[in-house]
């Protein structure tokens, strides 16, 4: 396996089971869908809101998330006590770090992480 394979294998990751979910989540409890007390009270407050307001508060979700993503990514990038490998196939450990020139920066981009895994 590549740098560049692990690299997008730990894109892809990120992107299909925290980012999507994340983003599923919180549009699960603006429309009521998750019953928990929390949930239940946020989507009360919710439904005061207008349309126009719903639709902002909607488009605002991935937004929210995008810019954690980004600190965790650039965080990760300047802490060198802190290392993620991918194991490849061959038990190969490979450093994110080390395969990318910028971790936040693959995120973004024609070909970045959100536009290549992103069903949101």
């Amino acid at each position: 396996m590549s740098e560049k394979l692990a690299l997008d294998l730990f894109g892809e990751y990120l992107i299909k089971r925290v980012r999507d979910e994340a983003i599923d989540d919180w549009e699960r409890i603006s429309s009521g869908k998750m019953k928990d007390k929390e949930s239940q009270e946020i989507y009360q407050t919710l439904k005061s809101f207008n349309s126009e307001q719903l639709e902002f508060i909607t488009k605002l979700f991935p937004k929210v998330v995008d810019t954690t993503l980004h600190h965790l990514l650039w965080s990760l990038e300047q802490e060198e006590v802190i290392n993620v490998v991918v194991k490849s196939d061959e038990n190969l450990l490979i450093n994110i770090r080390e395969a990318s020139d910028g971790l936040a920066g693959e995120l973004y981009t024609e070909d970045g992480w959100i536009l290549r895994y992103s069903s949101k």
